[in-house]
């Protein structure tokens, strides 16, 4: 879609009140907590309880329910429902009310006490470290609370429920220690003193990853266990939703929860497990979460894709066919149960033949889909279809994507240890899928060693080989595999330098040379309008100038404490961080905002009108979602879509352009701390979800999802320096295939390295990452940028790498990339003093001495010249030192990280330093550094990327009257990596025994009217009731073969503006119909109306929209029953305008 995006240049609004899209945000925000929320256990059937029952409610996060993680993951919402406020309003009667009230307290204590301890390590004289390292190496907490009192003897209340929380976030990682991975002794003993006091215990899992269950196995009366994550704002409302049995589960499993920490393959040596931070090897190799646990034979306590529901399914393979190209996989599945509706999850996997050059795991995810909400004896066909080449491997010996021979398994299931074997496909030869050219490669010194999957029995069941035998076999023939060679063109590193001076030469090897006209004067439209070349653009830009375009404006936003109404700043309160506006240039600046779990910005600001003069407050309340864990939970495409929908409306509210999510690493490990913020431990499950949601959010014009953290960002303790050594193979089928699979399908409009080195490079300086992995081979055609300071890589080697944007920027950033592209020469005040420049460390600013390039030594070859003002003169005092109007100069200056003001030291003398004869030029003896690694030409393609975002941007549109679409339109084909297509529901086999029994009732009536006429002896009621029970058979086998017949739109018209009419082909038997319409193929949020006749005119319709129409049948049965045909093929109609 093309508009103009409308002008504002404002965020949020005046009116302090609910907003109604903050209302319908909520709704969606509710839904999908609720199905990511798993059902793991549910003995006895005790769930869902019934409406209006007592219930006991105890933990920490029965008050104080964690919505998702800090740091970037929070979210400053209006609101967050708590289980306990939830609970109650499903009109639960919770009996411990006073045990949450007292809890309270308790928390509030504990939250104080901890703040004053970060403040403690971050005042004035403490170390070196900075509050957010203390704040995120000292995590809170959360008390476990009062112990549990017996309840009175008369007390009716059988069920408690128990809600265990854990806190985590960024910048430092769990702990495999009690009340972190495990229960503490305090929470242990609440825990034993319910399941002591109550009959029934549900257990709610509040955690933004695994924890121990080992506490599951020693108290027999936890009947139910529910893990709901970290649920987003809603998340008590959609707790309460399931244990009522408002919303059936239909959570699966994200990752693999084991019996014992110790069985997760990193556990040893993850993170500070071992003592080392620094490196992290990557030992374990492709054997990630499932891969490992069926692989090496090692039994979870539940699997990966496990999740249970208050009805039974059905999965039923209809058919499966294979070519060279595609596996499509047909399954029916139907509702067995006879109370409930609800929705099941189809997984495909396969399993790959091992051969001498590479060992395979016992089975990857291929592909999964969702069905609707079926009711009990409802059926749908999914069909689920993945590239038949998406079952390679990477060879790095041979850098290439490599089909092995033999014999290839697809398994089909509702989990990974729930499939059953549904096809064999034979490969006659090797087929070489995709030529690249190996990246990233281990350095040597680190001899990574990955382990072998040799003497390890993997995991199996009883008639898996009799499946493997049975199953239909599928022959492929290697010589018909395509190849595609999809080598990087940027391999060589060559970059082009645009200039207007013809006399200009590279200063690299790697650069190239083009000279422009030169079109001074040029703006940003003039580019868009095609009236001038990006190339003759970038040409009158000095260095200075790109450097800083290729850096934000200092951490934050621009005027965050004063922002100013008509700016050409689009400046947004609370966001993360903005680009630099250049009006002589027509470039607006562009603001970023966390983040993956809702827009994190300051809830209201002061902002004054530059017209009117008038100052008014504005409201930014916005939308705190289930974190990325909950959502793949859901494992629900469409969902996620929708998600990216809500948040694409609230960044058009908020002004801003960039959401900086989702976040897809993966799990690697339980105690990462950032876990609740990434998906699963699956790449295709991480790369399926990101690409939803960014598609949802840039089908709103001017804005665009950044994935992040790219890539292998799987520890937070001392993320900044830690460098994970991981082989090309794992890097490829693990850490990198879900960014790889979001940028093909969805086409994101930026990407975010992480902090970490890889393979010895920090992930902003890789140019093979940046450059030949996401440009070359991926086709990425938007801007990449750093995380938050950029870790430990170098400004100005990011720019030659392809990491256009350095974040949060400031002048320090810009200048490191002007002394990386050129000399830079010392500043000096009139004085003769070595001037300040401004440096950034984490979120705090500071001065240092702003030598540039050259450093001051006494044997020195080379001299920069500070000129003096002309109120001073320079002279050489009897000791040897320069003084300044007899005063003395200094050539260094100590910082002040918490004070603000530093102090100069150490004297300018004659050992480093001459004057003039007329005591006007100091001069200095010294060297410039050596550190000219890259050019002109690198600052530029950076600004190039950035610009052509710029562009895209809705404050592009909003200012200079450029019009944008969809930023995923604009970059054109899309790559599905897996479809999913869902027939229509049917309920043929209910309408099969309806009919059946309604012959056997008939037949039964018949013979008892029979029978009581020939005795002659029954009474004249007895005859009536027997004849009224022929009618009523009758009419009962009436409605069931009107049931079983089908129903037709035979005709949908517009011929007036906002009306449809809609002829509906008649049904015998029928009573009348049900017309149901919707702007959606799905039928999601349809419209229903009923007639008596077979045509309606439908009104209020939205004009130029198109509808989807469809209808059935109803007839009533003998009892008054509705009894309805299925669902009609639905015919679209577009609305006259």
């Amino acid at each position: 879609m093309t508009r103009i995006l409308k002008e504002r240049a404002f965020s949020g609004t005046t009116d302090p009140k609910v907003q109604p899209w903050e209302t319908e945000q909520r709704k969606v925000a509710r839904r999908a907590a609720a199905e990511g929320i798993v059902l793991l256990k549910n003995e006895d059937n005790l769930l869902p309880l019934k409406a209006g029952s007592n219930v006991a409610l105890y933990g920490a996060g029965a008050g104080r329910t964690i919505k998702g993680g800090t740091g970037s993951g929070d979210v400053n919402e209006r609101e967050n429902v708590s289980v306990f406020q939830g609970i109650k309003n499903a009109g639960f009667q919770v009996t411990t009310e006073d045990w949450i009230a007292s809890y309270d307290k308790i928390y509030e204590n504990a939250r104080q006490e901890w703040k004053r301890s970060i403040l403690s390590k971050t005042g004035e004289g403490a170390d070196t470290m900075d509050f957010f390292s203390v704040y995120s190496t000292t995590p809170f907490k959360m008390p476990a609370g009062d112990q549990v009192q017996k309840p009175a003897e008369d007390a009716d209340t059988a069920t408690a429920i128990y809600v265990l929380s854990r806190i985590a976030g960024e910048g430092s990682d769990r702990t495999a220690d009690k009340g972190d991975y495990y229960l503490n002794d305090d929470e242990y003993q609440i825990l034993a003193d319910i399941c002591a006091y109550y009959k029934n215990v549900i257990v709610l899992i509040n955690a933004g990853a695994q924890v121990d269950l080992s506490f599951m196995d020693e108290f027999e009366n936890i009947k139910a266990l529910l893990v709901i994550v970290q649920p987003g704002m809603e998340g008590g409302n959609a707790v309460a939703d399931i244990l009522s049995g408002k919303v059936n589960p239909s959570g699966k499993l994200a990752d693999t929860w084991a019996y014992e920490y110790e069985d997760y393959p990193n556990s040893e040596k993850f993170s500070h497990n071992n003592g080392n931070v620094q490196t992290e090897l990557y030992e374990e190799g492709i054997y990630v979460g499932y891969r490992y646990f069926d692989t090496f034979g090692i039994k979870p306590a539940y699997e990966f894709g496990y999740g249970l529901s208050y009805t039974n399914f059905d999965i039923n393979v209809k058919n499966v066919s294979v070519n060279e190209d595609k596996v499509t996989v047909k399954a029916e599945v139907t509702n067995t149960g006879k109370t409930y509706s609800g929705k099941e999850v189809v997984q495909v996997y396969f399993s790959a033949p091992d051969s001498k050059d590479a060992e395979k795991e016992y089975q990857q995810l291929a592909a999964y889909g969702k069905t609707d909400e079926l009711a009990p004896g409802e059926s749908q066909v999914l069909t689920l279809t993945y590239d038949t080449d998406e079952m390679a491997y990477y060879s790095e010996e041979k850098a290439s994507y490599i089909l092995d021979p033999g014999t290839y398994y697809v398994r089909v299931g509702d989990s990974s240890r729930n499939t059953k074997v549904a096809a064999a496909i034979k490969l006659n030869q090797s087929a070489v899928t995709e030529v690249l050219s190996n990246q990233m490669e281990v350095p040597e010194s680190e001899n990574l060693t990955e382990w072998s999957k040799a003497g390890k029995t993997p995991y199996t069941y009883a008639t898996e080989q009799q499946e493997m035998a049975e199953a239909p076999v599928f022959t492929l023939d290697a010589s018909k595999v395509k190849t595609e060679n999809n080598v990087s063109e940027y391999k060589d590193e060559k970059v082009t330098t645009y200039t207007t001076d013809p006399d200009y030469k590279a200063v690299q090897d790697y650069e190239k040379v083009e000279v422009v006209t030169d079109k001074k004067g040029a703006t940003l439209k003039d580019v868009v309008d095609n009236k001038v070349t990006m190339g003759e653009f970038v040409a009158q830009m000095s260095l200075e100038e790109l450097a800083k375009l290729n850096c934000g404006s200092g951490w934050g936003v621009a005027n965050e404490n004063a922002p100013i109404v008509g700016s050409n700043s689009a400046t947004v309160p609370g966001a993360a961080g903005e680009t630099l506006t250049y009006d002589q240039y027509g470039i607006p600046s562009i603001v970023l905002a966390d983040g993956p779990g809702g827009i994190r910005v300051k809830q209201k600001y002061e902002a004054k009108n530059v017209e009117t003069g008038e100052t008014a407050t504005y409201y930014q309340y916005c939308t705190a979602w289930p974190v990325d864990f909950v959502l793949a939970q859901s494992w629900d495409t469409d969902l996620l879509k929708r998600i990216g929908e809500a948040f694409g409306k609230e960044l058009e509210e908020m002004n801003i352009t960039i959401l900086l999510g989702p976040s897809l690493n993966i799990h690697r490990d339980p105690l990462c701390g950032r876990n609740f913020e990434y998906f699963s431990e699956d790449p295709v499950i991480s790369g399926t979800m990101a690409s939803a949601i960014t598609l949802g959010v840039q089908e709103e014009p001017g804005v665009g999802a950044c994935l992040k953290h790219f890539s292998a960002n799987n520890q937070e303790t001392d993320r900044s320096g830690t460098d994970s050594i991981v082989s090309e193979r794992a890097l490829r089928e693990i850490y990198l295939k879900g960014f790889e699979i979001a940028v093909k399908e969805s086409k994101p409009m930026s990407i975010m390295t992480s902090y970490n080195q890889i393979n010895g490079v920090p992930a902003a300086d890789s140019y093979d990452m940046n450059t030949n992995i996401a440009r070359g081979e991926w086709g990425f055609e938007g801007l990449i940028m750093t995380d938050w300071n950029g870790g430990v890589s170098h400004p100005s080697t990011s720019m030659h790498a392809g990491n256009d944007l350095i974040m949060p920027g400031g002048a320090s950033k810009a200048n490191e990339i002007i002394i990386g592209a050129e000399d830079v020469k010392p500043t000096f005040e009139a004085n003769g003093q070595i001037g300040l420049k401004d440096e950034l460390m984490y979120m705090f600013s500071y001065k240092s001495a702003a030598w540039g390039d050259f450093e001051v030594s006494a044997d020195g070859t080379q001299t920069a010249e500070a000129k003096l003002g002309d109120d001073y003169t320079a002279s050489v005092g009897e000791d040897g030192k320069i003084l300044v109007n007899g005063q003395e100069i200094y050539r260094e200056y100590q910082a002040n990280f918490w004070a603000g003001t530093g102090n100069y030291k150490t004297p300018v003398t004659t050992d480093v330093a001459s004057v003039s004869e007329d005591g006007k030029t100091i001069v200095y003896k010294g060297t410039y550094k050596e550190n000219n690694n890259i050019c002109l030409g690198d600052v530029q393609k950076s600004a190039i990327n950035n610009l052509k975002v710029i562009m895209q941007s809705r404050d592009m549109a909003r200012i200079y009257g450029t019009t944008t679409r969809s930023y995923t339109a604009l970059c054109g084909d899309l790559t599905n990596y897996q479809t999913v297509n869902k027939s229509e529901i049917t309920t043929e086999r209910t309408l099969k025994e309806n009919l059946d029994q309604a012959k056997k009732d008939l037949e039964e009536a018949k013979k008892n009217l029979e029978e009581l006429q020939k005795q002659n002896a029954a009474k004249d009621a007895e005859i009536a009731k027997a004849k009224a029970e022929v009618e009523a058979a009758k009419k009962d086998l009436q409605a069931a073969k009107m049931a079983a017949k089908k129903a037709a739109v035979k005709s949908v018209k517009s011929k007036k503006a906002g009306k449809a009419i809609v002829t509906v082909k008649k049904v015998a038997g029928a009573e009348g119909y049900q017309v149901q319409y919707s702007l959606k193929k799905s039928m999601k949020s349809a419209k229903n109306v009923k007639i008596k006749k077979n045509s309606i005119t439908i009104k209020r319709l939205k004009k130029g929209k198109t509808y989807y129409v469809r209808v059935r049948a109803f007839s009533k049965d003998s009892n008054g029953k509705q009894i309805c045909t299925a669902w009609s093929t639905a015919k679209k109609v577009t609305i006259k305008k």
